[in-house]
């Protein structure tokens, strides 16, 4: 049983007891037949023509950034604060540098 103890062999010997307890369970799944009616789009009862829409991600960028820069910084300035051979004005640099960045990130889009 020390082989469990492996993690890629414990996660493969998961997956596959998952895989078989869903292959167990789909035979209790109910069988449906395809209805065009189900899928169709309602609008207070007009026939609504359909129409596909691209999403855009670009509203989200830079929040993202922004989201991975902070936490990467925050990591970075704790990382920096716990050390004692450092003096506190690294980590008062660093996080001026960090708040620059994120402006700019904001300003320039």
């Amino acid at each position: 049983m020390e082989i469990f103890t492996y993690p890629p062999i414990t996660f493969a010997f998961i997956l596959i007891l998952i895989l078989l307890i869903a292959k167990f369970l789909k035979t209790f799944e109910p069988k449906t037949l395809h209805n065009t009616e189900k899928t169709k789009t309602y609008a207070c009862g007009e026939d609504f023509p359909s129409q596909k829409i691209t999403p855009s991600y670009e509203e989200f960028y830079p929040y993202a950034i922004f989201f991975t820069i902070l936490h990467v910084a925050a990591l970075m300035i704790m990382t920096i604060a716990f050390s004692t051979e450092i003096s506190f004005i690294v980590p008062m640099i660093y996080s001026i540098i960090i708040g620059i960045t994120l402006s700019l990130i904001f300003i320039i889009r």
